[in-house]
């Protein structure tokens, strides 16, 4: 049984949504806190992209501040991404132990 305070499941639930990569553009992306939050220091933040297949295609650090999490990735990085790969947004707090949390989850789209 589920109530509004009960979603159904244990555990933090990632938001899902696709990735969008276009071909010969770079991929960029800045995430803020919500209302008025900061992140905290030495937070990190990676997007971690797998094959339709499950192998690893690589790992994208966001460049973090207080305020935001921000990618560039080249064009020449993000092109050899295939449609239907899967990424992974993880977000880890330096609190002891470390916590971290898959903050997006989903496949990948292209233009």
């Amino acid at each position: 049984m589920t109530s509004p305070i009960d979603p159904g499941y244990l555990g933090y639930q990632p938001k899902i949504e696709p990735l969008k990569l276009t071909t010969g553009a770079s991929f960029v992306q800045t995430i803020q806190p919500s209302d008025g939050a900061v992140f905290p220091s030495g937070t990190t933040v990676s997007i971690v992209i797998t094959a339709p297949g499950g192998a690893s295609l690589g790992t994208w650090p966001a460049t973090v501040t207080s305020n935001a999490a921000s990618w560039t990735v080249p064009a020449a990085t993000s092109d050899p991404i295939p449609t239907n790969s899967r990424y992974t947004m993880l977000v880890t707090y330096t609190t002891t132990p470390a916590t971290t949390y898959a903050w997006y989850v989903g496949s990948v789209i292209r233009n």
